[in-house]
């Protein structure tokens, strides 16, 4: 028996030498793919903190959405390109907002919204939460914000006033209707309506509808800028813009013509600054004035590229809604450098190596790279840049 106990114990010895030595051939392994690769996106995910109360603006001076992975971000950046991020869910199909003001940084998962201050930030619990309810649009009002979010269930319209520290929310029922702010007024631009502005106390949304055509909407002094979708013709495009008078009620439509083909049918982030408005369409910024001298039709102006590469790196947000951000007289987006870890396995084995925040010049259409993110804290894999935000005293003072 003793043989016996003495053979056993030489087995089990020999078993623990063997599962130590498959043990350092792993975490040299990891060790190898970290250094060349990154970590692994899923033990990158568990050293990510999930958003918390204690998560505040600091000195950050960008904010973005992320999706890395099949995982929603918030990542802050400072002057120096350093990143602090948090995960937080995603609600509905995506399309998250950021929104920054003299309030704070404004954004929201499924069934909360945040209000992030120097310090820290506030969460506001949603009540009439909606399954599958997705962002439509984040707007700044006094004192807040307000977010319009929709599925087929219906809509909810939720005002947060960050002084009160109060949420409140209103089901807003089956309207497709669009949301814009004007000098710290919520405003709906409603296809049966005209556009009318909302408050937390507002109630009665029924027959609010989209009008046809209109993707995209942003608003200066009284005035409601609407874009139709771009329409192609045989050696040029056409685009409506529709323009509401909260002054005096007028409502005019302006055929706005591209100088050539445009591969697209939609626009994205407008916008009005000293005078003229700016939009984004096919990896470009384009621009017509609206004053006073705006007749029935206009020339469309080319400002600057919003595509291809700059400094090397592959721009990554240049024509959604909600991928650029409009500050200081620029328009600030993201690029990229990512390479395949294993080209016959397709996308989702992207590597980022590098991530930079781009900015491009209203005046002259001039480029040039802002910050480079250093110490990246999220996954490297599958990255989808979602929406950005700029703090707007940084920019006005670049």
């Amino acid at each position: 028996m003793g043989q016996g106990e003495k053979a056993t114990g030489k087995k089990a010895t020999s078993g623990v030498s063997a599962l130590g030595a498959w043990g350092i051939v792993v975490l040299v392994g990891v060790g190898i793919w970290a250094v060349f690769f990154g970590l692994p996106a899923g033990i990158q995910m568990l050293k990510t903190p999930a958003i918390s109360e204690d998560f505040g603006l600091e000195d950050a001076v960008v904010a973005l959405r992320l999706d890395a992975d099949h995982q929603s971000y918030l990542t802050l950046v400072n002057d120096a390109g350093e990143t602090r991020s948090v995960r937080l869910d995603e609600r509905g199909s995506g399309d998250s907002r950021v929104l920054w003001t003299q309030d704070g940084l404004s954004t929201g998962g499924p069934d909360e919204e945040y209000v992030l201050g120097a310090d820290g930030l506030t969460s506001f619990p949603l009540d009439q939460t909606v399954e599958s309810s997705s962002e439509r649009d984040r707007v700044a009002t006094a004192g807040g914000f307000a977010v319009l979010t929709g599925s087929a269930e219906g809509a909810q319209l939720s005002f947060v006033d960050v002084e009160a520290g109060r949420l409140t929310e209103r089901d807003a029922g089956y309207t497709s209707a669009m949301l814009t702010s004007c000098d710290g007024e919520a405003v709906l631009v409603d296809g049966d309506r005209g556009i009318r502005a909302v408050t937390a106390a507002t109630d009665d949304f029924s027959g609010s509808r989209a009008f046809t055509g209109v993707g995209s909407v942003t608003c200066d002094g009284d005035r409601v800028y609407g874009l139709d979708e771009i329409v192609d013709h045989a050696d040029h495009s056409t685009q409506v813009l529709r323009i509401w008078d909260r002054a005096t009620g007028e409502r005019r439509g302006v055929e706005i013509r591209y100088p050539e083909s445009v591969n697209a049918w939609i626009s994205g982030t407008p916008f009005v600054w000293e005078g003229r408005l700016y939009w984004a369409a096919w990896s470009t910024l384009w621009s017509v004035p609206v004053g006073a001298e705006l007749g029935d039709a206009v020339d469309v102006t080319e400002v600057a590229d919003l595509g291809g590469f700059i400094d090397d790196a592959n721009v990554v947000a240049g024509t959604d809604e909600g991928a650029l951000a409009a500050a200081g007289g620029r328009v600030y987006g993201v690029a990229t450098e990512e390479k395949f870890i294993n080209p016959r396995r397709g996308s989702a084995y992207d590597r980022l190596d590098r991530m930079v925040i781009f900015s491009a010049d209203t005046a002259s259409g001039d480029r040039r790279v802002e910050l480079e993110l250093r110490g990246i804290d999220f996954p490297k894999r599958d990255l989808l840049v979602e929406a950005i935000a700029v703090n707007p005293q940084w920019a006005a003072e670049r």
